[in-house]
């Protein structure tokens, strides 16, 4: 499955607007570790790594170009089981009783680690996510709104019921900094030149 979202931010007003008739699923609190080698090698391809409480999970571009764009909402591979986020990063074959130690021997290593807690709604179809994420020396607010879709060629139509229903509402499609590009845009400089620099324009 593709994961195709968009990532905004809302006024309180347009908070309430979109909540009108939503269908409240939970709130949960986590904790996300992002994993990448000291030149950046996984982020810079728009291979993203983390590990979601005790679950692995690797998000990576599902547009025929791939790469990292920091201006555009791309639709996203979600991999979650190991077998095929070790066949993807290449790892050996010690991931099969230490996934931590096959990440370390192919140079990855926990970069970000921060807690997040995130309040889920649906409707007309859209998954919405309000997430407050707190790096413990800052804290930023961010709507995610989201679908899955089958096939790459469902994701420009995925894209545009997502501006459309957003737009519905007077929300700007501008996309917002995600969660940790915000903390890398802020807090680590070399990283955040890395990403600039390979980011599409």
């Amino acid at each position: 499955m593709i994961e195709v979202e968009i990532k905004i931010q809302v006024t309180d007003e347009q908070r309430a607007r979109l909540l009108v008739d939503a269908t409240f699923i939970a709130e949960e609190v986590y904790t996300d570790i992002y994993y990448d080698s000291d030149d950046f090698a996984l982020t810079t391809k728009g291979f993203w790594l983390r590990k979601r409480n005790e679950i692995f999970e690797l998000k990576m571009p599902a547009t025929e170009s791939g790469g990292f764009n920091l201006n555009k909402n791309i639709p996203m591979f979600e991999v979650t089981n190991l077998d095929d986020i070790a066949q993807k990063l290449e790892l050996d074959d010690c991931y099969k009783t230490s996934f931590i130690d096959a990440l370390s021997n192919a140079g990855y290593k926990q970069l970000y680690k921060f807690k997040n807690t995130r309040q889920s709604y649906k409707k007309d179809g859209f998954n919405i996510d309000f997430d407050r994420a707190d790096f413990g020396d800052l804290v930023y607010e961010l709507c995610e709104i989201e679908t899955m879709v089958e096939s790459k060629e469902q994701t420009q139509n995925a894209l545009d019921s997502l501006y459309a229903f957003i737009a519905s509402y007077g929300i700007s499609s501008q996309k917002a900094e995600g969660k940790l590009w915000y903390y890398i845009k802020r807090k680590n400089p070399a990283h955040c030149l890395a990403l600039e620099r390979v980011s599409e324009r």
